[in-house]
């Protein structure tokens, strides 16, 4: 069993997102709360996600300070399984629901389009013909847009750990999450502006969430249940007399009870992990498994198509970790090194929503 609970926290925020995601594509007529857009419902699964990767990166660096081996280990826990949820949603799922012939869709210049924008990491969500009569048809896979600030804030992990001083860091941290929540509350940015693919404002949000994890590792700050339960109690009286201010306290009272809980061996989520950590296949697959679903079956229910996508993709998530993620894990950086130098990385612990 792990010493922690940091595995069945990326679990439950896995079935989160999925769950969120759900509720946003399926049709008005189904969903039990009607239309629900993106700003209805807040993104916590991809918070936790980007909490827990803040929080445990700088301890990774500090453990061992090389940025090729660094970067090397970040990449070897995105790419393989985003390279073949990309294969498996192009040649399967879009295979099966595109309104194209085989060779047509094959050969479409979209096609090739969203294999090599989403292999750099530039969100690229449609594929021809697939799901164009769903209620939403905007995406094939609207999971895929965090994946670039995430990596993005892998790299900065590096140039604020080269800082020799701990409290250094931690200040830096700090700045840089003061400056991602308040910057857009005062137009100090174009909020709308777009970098590689995705809204400033949607990138602000992680990153903000990802400082407050890494403030919170550099700072040392006790990590109590206690503590967590008073940090929670606030966030939930502010939400309700003061909703304007859920924003900002949210950065501060979220990571901190995220961090608390992950940090203790609680029984039954230290547990969660014995079979291996199937969230990040989860993430991957769940957006376009349930798109398939709601064009097979559009008068399907909400809730047994939910629990449909949630099964399918639990199972994806359990074979990626067991026939991509452990493998690639045993790989050496160097061949021929002693094997110390084997990546031991566990699965990627974060990524996004639509």
């Amino acid at each position: 069993m792990s010493p922690n609970s940091f595995t069945a926290l990326r679990m439950i925020a896995a079935v989160a997102v999925l769950v969120r995601h759900s509720l946003i594509i399926l049709d008005d007529d189904i969903s039990p709360f009607g239309p629900v857009t993106t700003d209805d419902l807040p993104a916590l699964g991809l918070w936790v996600f980007f909490v827990l990767s803040g929080f445990l990166l700088p301890a990774a660096w500090e453990r061992r300070p090389n940025l090729i081996r660094f970067v090397s280990v970040r990449a070897l826990r995105i790419f393989p399984g985003l390279i073949v949820s990309l294969l498996v949603t192009v040649l399967i799922i879009g295979l099966v629901a595109s309104d194209l012939g085989p060779r047509t869709y094959l050969l479409h210049p979209q096609t090739v389009q969203h294999l090599a924008s989403n292999l750099v990491l530039n969100p690229d969500y449609l594929l021809p013909g697939v799901f164009a009569e769903n209620s939403y048809a905007d995406a094939v896979n609207g999971a895929l847009w965090s994946l670039g600030p995430l990596f993005a804030m892998y790299l900065l992990v590096p140039v604020v750990g080269w800082i020799r001083w701990r409290h250094v860091r931690a200040v830096v941290w700090t700045a840089l999450l003061v400056w991602c929540v308040v910057a857009p509350l005062v137009d100090a940015v174009d909020t709308d502006g777009v970098v590689w693919g995705n809204y400033l404002h949607d990138i602000l949000r992680v990153a903000a969430f990802f400082c407050a994890g890494a403030a919170l590792r550099e700072w040392r700050i006790p990590l109590r249940l206690g503590s967590a339960l008073i940090a929670g109690s606030v966030l939930a009286i502010v939400m309700v007399l003061a909703p304007e201010l859920t924003w900002v306290v949210a950065h501060l009272a979220v990571p901190y009870v995220l961090v608390t809980i992950g940090s203790q061996p609680i029984p039954v989520l230290r547990s969660a992990g014995r079979f291996g950590d199937p969230s990040f296949g989860m993430f991957l697959i769940g957006f376009p498994v349930q798109q398939l679903l709601i064009q097979l079956n559009p008068e399907l229910d909400w809730i047994p198509s939910i629990l449909c996508t949630l099964a399918i993709s639990v199972a994806y998530g359990y074979a990626l970790w067991w026939f991509v993620d452990q493998p690639i894990a045993r790989l050496r950086v160097r061949p021929g090194r002693p094997s110390t130098s084997r990546l031991a990385a566990r699965r990627p612990a974060a990524v996004p929503v639509p």
